[in-house]
Order: structure tokens, then C-alpha cells, then sequence
């Protein structure tokens, strides 16, 4: 009669397998998601790393991960493969790690990249999700483009650094409170006479560039009613940097300017930057806009040394703005970038506005 109680004794056995693992595993096992790199250019290669930590007295049969990209990512360097997955076997009180190698598809912020991991017990009664937690922040970079159109700004030269005891006394700047030290040559004495304390004067140096390089991410008025296609925030980007490789070229900085989301910033942005710089902050460019053109234009124009020569990449026609910004006693080039499906590429505008007089 014992030959009768082998077959209930499996099927209790297969019933209770399932129950009893999902016991044992669950809570039990944590993942990971982390990378070599923070940004890379469009196809370079980046290693992501999948920790897979069985802390458990039970082992597990079969793990089956699976890693989902986002469109900046793909796992082949010729073509867009954004769906990758492996299944393993993974000991008690062991750690599984697995590698999967990427490469850089398209500009943008790599987010978010989705990681899923299924556990079975082996018959296939039973899987078990597991939360991971992704510590990715990867970026891609705009394509390195030759500028189409040279600009009929030449650079000046190159910024150069300022000392107090030798400062270039060719353009004058502004005027602030005298301190211990400044020459007495330099205060300017209507103006001290008129606020009532002594100012000195200060000076531009011949070696900054008379430049700077404003993108707009404004697709429509008011600047939240719709965002930019993604696309035409490329084109953009990659002219830009373009722009920068050129202008920089002896080294220099350039003077950035952009109200696109550029990773935790919600303002606009105004900074020198080397071109590298400017690729690297473009690498976070998202086509969300956090203000309107007047109010990037009025930053950049308060900022200090701000340029005279102004190159505006724009999704909207120049309209109006450039008589806006001629009172600032900017030039304004401005290039009109269009919808990818109406205008392939961008398309260079006219320069709207002249020399504007002091």
C-alpha cells in the first residue's frame, strides 16, 4: 500500500513547492542597476551593471531579467535594440552579475531605463517580481556636425583672465565702492560725487569674446501652452554645439544662454562654458521651455560682461524681438529652426537687427 501514497505525496509536494519558495524568497532578494559613465557621445559605449542578491536559505532556479532602454540607448551600434534580457540560475546567499553593453542612439537624458526581474521555482507555477534600484543617470550627447553656413561673426579673441593691478582700461564696464588698493587713477569721481562715496571704474578686457550662443526651447505663446518636438530640439542642440566648436576653436570660452530643462535646472541657464561645457549641458536638454525668450534674453542681458554679438536658435520667427533686443544694445543673428516634417534640417533666417549704437 506505500506504492499509493508516492503519488499524493508529489502532488502535495508540487503544490506546497511553490508556496514554500515564495516564502523563503520573498523580501529576500534586492537589485541593483548602475553604470560606467554619466555621458557618452552617439555611439560609445556604456557598460551597465545588474546586481542580482539572493539573500535567502533558497535557492532560485531561474531569474529571468530583462532590461528596456529608453530611445537615447541601444544595444546595437548600427541599429535602435532597445529590449534586452538573460535568464540564470542564482545560488543561496549569493550575488548574480550581469553586464550588458549600450550604446548612445540619440541626444537627450537616458531616462528612464525600466529593469525587470521574474523568479520561478523552477516549474513554472509561480513568478516573483523583484524591485531594483536603478542608480543610472546617463546623458548622450549632441552629434559633432561641421557648421553648414560660417557666421559672419568673427571671434574677437579669447577670454583671459582679469587682475586688479593690471586691468585693461580700453572699455569701461561698470563702477563699484572703492576698497584698500584700487589705483587712485581709477575712481571716478563725477560718480562718486553724484552717490556720494568714492567708485572706481571697471573695465572690459580686449580678450572676451563679443559673442554668445542663446537657445530657445519657446515653441509657442505662452511658452507653456506646448512643448518643442523633440527632433527639432536636436537639430538645435547639434548646430549649437557646432557653433561652439567653431567659436572656441583657440581655446576660449563662449557665453551660453537657454531656457530649456536642462536636468534639476527649472530656470534658465547663462554660463561660460567651453565647448565641451556646452555639450555636456546639452546632453541634459530637455524640450520642455521653463521660461519665455524675453525673460532669457533680460538674464543674459543683467549678467556680467554680457556679450555685444547675440546668435538666437529659435523654433519661432523672429517677429518682433530683435527690436526688443536691439534697445539692450545686442546684434542679433537669428536662426529659425522649423518642424522636422515641414523643413529638413534647420533653416538660416535673416539677421535682424544692426550695430546697435551705445
Amino acid at each position: 500500500m506505500t506504492w499509493l501514497w508516492l503519488p499524493l505525496l508529489m502532488v502535495l509536494a508540487v503544490g506546497l513547492w511553490p508556496l514554500a519558495f515564495a516564502r523563503a524568497v520573498s523580501g529576500r532578494v534586492e537589485g541593483t542597476l548602475t553604470s560606467d559613465r554619466a555621458e557618452l557621445e552617439p555611439g560609445d559605449e556604456v557598460r551597465l551593471s545588474v546586481a542580482l542578491v539572493n539573500r535567502s536559505f533558497m535557492p532560485i532556479p531561474l531569474a529571468k531579467v530583462e532590461i528596456e532602454l529608453p530611445t537615447q540607448l541601444s544595444f546595437h551600434r548600427e541599429q535602435a535594440v532597445r529590449i534586452g534580457h538573460v535568464s540564470l540560475a542564482v545560488l543561496p546567499r549569493r550575488q548574480a552579475d550581469i553586464q550588458f553593453t549600450a550604446y548612445g542612439w540619440r541626444r537627450g537624458p537616458a531616462v528612464p531605463i525600466q529593469v525587470r526581474a521574474a523568479l520561478g521555482e523552477g516549474m513554472g507555477l509561480l513568478d516573483l517580481d523583484v524591485a531594483f534600484e536603478n542608480r543610472v543617470s546617463l546623458a548622450v550627447r549632441p552629434r559633432h556636425k561641421r557648421l553648414e553656413r560660417p557666421l559672419r561673426l568673427a571671434p574677437t579673441g579669447w577670454m583671459t583672465r582679469e587682475t586688479r593691478a593690471f586691468p585693461d582700461e580700453t572699455a569701461l564696464r561698470s563702477v563699484r565702492p572703492y576698497t584698500y588698493g584700487d589705483p587712485v587713477r581709477h575712481i571716478h569721481w563725477r560718480a562718486s560725487a553724484r552717490l556720494g562715496q568714492l567708485v572706481v571704474k571697471e573695465f572690459f578686457t580686449t580678450e572676451a569674446p563679443d559673442w554668445a550662443i542663446v537657445l530657445s526651447a519657446q515653441a509657442s505663446e505662452p511658452y507653456w501652452l506646448s512643448g518643442l518636438h523633440p527632433d527639432t530640439l536636436d537639430a538645435m542642440c547639434e548646430q549649437a554645439l557646432a557653433m561652439a566648436r567653431w567659436l572656441t576653436r583657440g581655446g576660449g570660452r563662449v557665453c551660453f544662454a537657454t531656457n530649456a530643462a536642462c536636468g534639476n535646472r527649472r530656470r534658465a541657464s547663462v554660463a561660460w562654458l567651453s565647448a565641451d561645457g556646452v555639450a555636456s549641458l546639452l546632453a541634459h536638454a530637455q524640450p520642455i521651455a521653463t521660461c519665455d525668450f524675453d525673460a532669457l534674453s533680460a538674464a543674459l542681458a543683467r549678467s556680467a560682461s554680457s556679450p555685444r554679438h547675440w546668435i538666437v536658435l529659435s523654433p519661432l520667427p523672429a517677429r518682433d524681438a530683435g527690436a526688443r533686443l536691439s534697445r539692450l544694445g545686442v546684434q542679433v543673428t537669428w536662426m529659425s529652426f522649423g518642424p522636422p516634417l515641414e523643413q529638413e534640417g534647420q533653416e538660416f533666417a535673416r539677421e535682424v537687427s544692426r550695430d546697435a549704437k551705445p
